[in-house]
């Protein structure tokens, strides 16, 4: 007997894409997942106009790593046209990049309680609603466009900026008391711990990247590991769990995202004083930029002619695809495909946008 699950944009995605499962008795025998990889349209429209059209194009690619996606083109910008941001744009850089990260693994989260029947899905929308509201104030009539090569577009304004500090600081305790309300949760145990495993060797022959691979006892992050913009400052700390199966996923998640919180919360208490744009000419060659997105490693490749781009490529980290899919649901049982399928955090809007996979290149 076979059933389709539906990946919604529940789980962060613009798009739904469908797992068929075979079923036989209880448990899955196989799997069938293709998740279509981009054609190139999304990266060819950044080349169809000038700088700013191409930023708000990098701004609606995803509604969970917008932030993500322009400050990757703007780095990679940049690192063609050698300018380096003013350090103050650098650190609201960082901090609109923290609320993004916090809220998407809420957002996740707040999916994975609600398969599970959890009263917490609501508490963890809530959250994130607030974190999204704290993100979007910041940004004002921007959204997250707000980021632009040489800096920001425009600079928030002192009371929405000690707004915004004293908000992350009052969610921080509610975060934290979640934490360790869930995390050592029997009931939760019984029904993630086990499930979905993903060892060590597994991910690194899938090279995985991200909470994904941290999840899977993998210590890697860009922000730590080659440190970009504001995180040669401030870096996160690493949190990284062994167990590779859907509670490690979800505390690596909850724990990156108090972390996530922390770390803007520190750079809102000491933004450096200055100018947040640095003029900008666009030069002609090639150069590539990759942050650490919400799901892991974000590249962007940008070419010019020096009057414009000419072609614009963009890698993302692996993720839920047809092989990872098979080895994580098969033999699973049915009542836990959709925990499993959720705790990998997929996103096909960035699947949609990529041009490339990072590390299957």
């Amino acid at each position: 007997m076979k059933y389709q699950l539906a990946l919604q944009p529940v789980a962060g995605a613009w798009h739904s894409e469908q797992v068929t499962l075979t079923i036989q008795g209880e448990y899955i025998i196989d799997v069938e997942y293709r998740p279509m990889i981009g054609d190139g349209a999304y990266a060819r429209r950044l080349t169809q106009g000038g700088i700013e059209s191409a930023m708000r194009a990098a701004a609606q690619t995803c509604p969970y790593c917008s932030v993500a996606h322009t400050l990757a083109l703007s780095l990679a910008i940049e690192a063609l046209s050698d300018v380096t941001p003013p350090l103050r744009a650098q650190a609201i850089r960082a901090v609109l990049a923290e609320l993004e990260r916090a809220s998407s693994h809420i957002n996740t989260l707040a999916a994975l309680a609600t398969a599970l029947g959890l009263r917490d899905a609501a508490r963890l929308s809530r959250l994130e609603t607030r974190i999204r509201s704290i993100l979007l104030n910041l940004c004002g009539r921007y959204e997250a466009a707000v980021i632009r090569p040489g800096g920001l577009a425009a600079e928030p304004d002192e009371a929405a900026l000690a707004s915004a500090e004293q908000a992350v600081n009052d969610l921080l305790p509610a975060m934290i008391a979640m934490a360790e309300q869930t995390i050592p949760r029997r009931t939760l145990f019984a029904r993630m711990v086990d499930i979905g495993v993903l060892n060590t060797a597994a991910a690194k022959q899938f090279g995985l990247a991200g909470p994904l691979a941290r999840a899977s006892g993998i210590p890697t992050d860009l922000r730590t590991d080659a440190p970009y913009a504001g995180y040669t400052v401030l870096a996160p700390a690493l949190v990284v769990e062994e167990g590779g199966d859907v509670y490690a996923r979800a505390v690596v998640l909850l724990l990156e995202a108090i972390e996530a919180l922390r770390l803007a919360a520190r750079w809102l208490h000491n933004l450096p004083i200055g100018v947040t744009q640095e003029p900008i000419q666009l030069q002609a060659g090639e150069a590539t930029a990759t942050v650490e997105a919400p799901r892991g490693p974000l590249r962007y490749t940008v070419r010019s002619d020096g009057q414009r781009l000419t072609e614009v490529q963009i890698g993302i980290a692996p993720q839920l695809d047809r092989l990872l899919a098979r080895s994580l649901l098969q033999q699973a049982a049915v009542d836990d495909a959709l925990l499993i399928a959720i705790s990998t955090d997929p996103c096909t809007a960035c699947w949609q946008t990529a041009t490339s996979i990072i590390g299957r290149e």
